[in-house]
């Protein structure tokens, strides 16, 4: 349990919720908006289900960074798209994208790149703060991963993601 709660700290203090929900609307519970002098109020039902879009405002069109869901699927157990420990540590600490969803971008292929100077590797999460998660120590990393495994399982607003996810 010891675990489990120090994960919970972690996440929780660190904001992982904050781009790990579905979307600014919903990241609170009504009347739960801290950014409108409201008492702090977490919405349960998108709690680190994913799905916030994170798109380019300017500049040439670019494919959507959209958050991933880190809640466990019930099939599984294990949190973060159903990866093992050792998978989770790697993207914590390499920023690697399991998923394979960001276009590699060079100077000569440009199409489809985010708006950022090429060359960058789309293999690695844009956005996760990854280069800072990768000093994590062992235990804070599985106390991490041993929290997202408690919490419930939510349905996200994730492309691909199986419609039977929670069941």
């Amino acid at each position: 349990m010891e675990l489990v709660g120090l994960g919970s700290y972690i996440v929780n203090t660190s904001g992982c919720n904050d781009c790990h929900d579905s979307g600014p609307a919903t990241q609170f519970a009504s009347g739960g908006n801290p950014y409108f002098g409201q008492m702090k109020k977490i919405n349960p039902k998108t709690y680190l289900g994913g799905g916030r879009v994170v798109a380019p405002v300017s500049g040439p069109p670019s494919p959507p960074i959209i958050s991933r869901n880190l809640t466990p699927s019930t099939k599984t157990g294990l949190p973060e798209g159903d990866h093992t420990f050792p998978e989770f540590l790697e993207i914590l600490r390499t920023g690697k994208d399991f998923d394979h969803l960001h276009p590699n971008c060079s100077l000569s292929v440009t199409t489809n790149c985010f708006p950022l100077v090429p060359p960058f590797d789309g293999d690695l999460l844009q956005i996760m703060p990854w280069p800072g998660l990768k000093d994590l120590t062992d235990h804070d990393s599985c106390a991490i991963c041993e929290y997202l495994k408690a919490v419930p399982c939510i349905r996200g607003n994730y492309p691909g993601e199986p419609a039977d996810r929670c069941q």
